[in-house]
């Protein structure tokens, strides 16, 4: 049968791409696009060099293997190294496998018209199209779950206004003595809004053990999530330290 170098190349470098880019992902790196090209480009120019090795085979396949998880990697830490290698080796095993299994025989010459190869370089663009896909897909869901659990809250009192990310928690089922539903906020972030009316002190059971709260009156809350807004009047504050990612928590 006759073999095309480019068709060759194009199947090495794609192949190596999905490769790479499977063994970034299971090891959570971000931002691999260009060592996912470079390693392709190396196995390609390995691809170009093994018709000419007669001898050692296992130890140019060896080597070929090292070189690709070290363009991957990037880095100097020697145990990364080792866990990139290992991780790319399993990868690479269990995927040629599945090529050589199902792309053998009787498929290799009726797959979309392709006589002369080409046919693993396809199939590895076609993984790496749905993986995309389905990555923007999760991202669609991850966000769109974000929007339901986060919203941005401006708080108002007189002429002074603060806007702070907020969390829509479940398991804030606090009340103040009329019945209505308490907001929880970082005391640092509040203080632009100045002198607060005081409301009493409330026992909160907390991860860390009771603990005390002061009780403020915020005359106005704007709540803008999902695009909408709603407001509520004369709320109901209690006074905490709250992480980063969020300065309040809305009752849900």
């Amino acid at each position: 049968m006759i073999v095309y170098v480019e068709l060759v190349l194009f199947d090495n470098f794609c192949l190596d791409a999905l490769i790479g880019s499977i063994t970034l992902r299971c090891l959570k790196e971000h931002n691999t696009f260009y060592r996912v090209v470079l390693s392709a480009l190396v196995g390609c120019l390995f691809a170009l060099i093994s018709p000419l090795i007669n001898s050692y085979i296992i130890l140019f396949k060896v080597a070929v293997l090292f070189a690709n998880s070290a363009v991957l990697y990037l880095k100097k830490a020697l145990r990364g190294y080792f866990i990139t290698t290992l991780v790319y080796a399993a990868v690479s095993f269990t995927l040629s496998g599945i090529m050589t299994f199902l792309l053998d025989g009787k498929l290799s010459y009726t797959f979309i018209g392709i006589e002369h190869g080409g046919i693993v370089g396809i199939t590895s663009i076609s993984i790496c199209l749905m993986m995309y896909i389905a990555r923007q897909i999760k991202g669609i869901v991850q966000e769109k779950r974000r929007s339901d659990k986060y919203a941005v809250a401006e708080f108002f009192s007189g002429e002074m206004s603060v806007r702070l990310n907020a969390l829509f928690d479940t398991g804030n089922l606090l009340t103040d003595r009329n019945g209505n539903g308490i907001v929880v906020i970082d005391e640092k972030s509040i203080r632009t809004l100045g002198d607060l009316q005081a409301y009493g002190e409330m026992n909160v059971k907390t991860a860390g053990g009771n603990k005390m709260l002061k009780l403020v009156k915020i005359p106005c809350i704007k709540i803008y999530s999902g695009g909408s807004e709603n407001t509520l009047n004369n709320v109901t504050v209690a006074l905490s330290d709250l992480p980063k990612e969020y300065a309040a928590i809305l009752p849900a």
